[in-house]
């Protein structure tokens, strides 16, 4: 359950900042930001959050976050729109890595992930 929690407060946050970004900056198309935003958020919880978090720290996993961002938006963005979207992708990932560095902040200190030692 604690797990639904995070992702529901990491998919808000995603919501939001690919709507600014990509859709209020870039005028990227609507569908394409929210699914964007949908598929960033599983992959970077799992591979960032329950993954590098635990055995990198923070650092580590929010750099590992906003390349993980970058190359998902990327990817995504471009096989549904012929505009280019390497800038709007790079934005979105800064923004997703100055979300995440606070966002896993929350994740240790509530227990929701338990650093290595």
């Amino acid at each position: 359950m604690k797990h639904l929690k995070a992702l529901a407060l990491k998919l808000a946050a995603l919501i939001v900042l690919s709507f600014i970004v990509l859709y209020i900056i870039f005028e990227l198309p609507f569908n394409g930001i929210f699914v964007t935003a949908v598929i960033t958020t599983v992959v970077i919880y799992v591979i960032g959050d329950l993954v590098v978090l635990k055995s990198g720290g923070n650092f580590v996993a929010t750099l590992v976050d906003a390349g993980t961002t970058f190359a998902v938006s990327r990817i995504y963005l471009a096989s549904i729109t012929d505009e280019e979207v390497i800038v709007a992708s790079f934005v979105f990932a800064v923004a997703v890595g100055l979300f995440e560095s606070l966002f896993h902040y929350w994740l240790l200190s509530n227990g929701f992930i338990e650093e290595r030692s």
